[in-house]
């Protein structure tokens, strides 16, 4: 139930983030175009908004399988050792993310005072995506870990 809310949440979030970057970008070439004029925030904007996507959907994506697997080696491999490798990899991965999630958490005081150029808004909100993002892998990880551990295919897993 929770995993369900939470993947409902980020879609939204990512189709949201989504829908406003298509609409200022829309916005900005019709003014650009049709008014000769320009609003300055737009590239800005969208491109801090494009990183709360890339996090947000690259978490969608550990959900469901969707990350490049080169398994041409593993699936060589007896089915004990491909558990044994897809488990170290997944601590690899959890490795990384905690790194990440620790290095994003101490720029962020920081980038609290710092502010956009062209509008008003604390840089900490767009940096905020890298520790929620990689939080948000890691949660979506932990089921396949625990399906991996009991010898069971992945049920979002659609690519192995």
């Amino acid at each position: 139930m929770f995993f369900r809310l939470l993947s409902r949440l980020v879609e939204s979030l990512v189709i949201l983030l989504a829908g406003i970057i298509v609409a200022i970008v829309t916005a900005e070439v019709t003014l650009r175009y049709l008014f000769s004029h320009s609003m300055i925030f737009t590239e800005e904007l969208s491109r801090y908004l494009m990183v709360w996507i890339v996090f947000l959907g690259s978490a969608l994506a550990i959900r469901d399988g969707s990350h490049i697997h080169i398994q041409i080696l593993v699936k060589r491999l007896s089915p004990r050792i491909q558990q044994i490798v897809k488990l170290a990899a997944y601590a690899l991965i959890i490795a990384f993310l905690v790194f990440i999630t620790v290095e994003g958490l101490k720029i962020l005081p920081r980038q609290l005072q710092q502010m956009c150029i062209t509008i008003d808004i604390s840089l900490f909100y767009f940096y905020l995506a890298i520790p929620v993002g990689s939080i948000l892998m890691i949660i979506f990880l932990l089921p396949i870990i625990r399906q991996t551990l009991v010898g069971k295919r992945p049920a979002g897993n659609k690519r192995e």
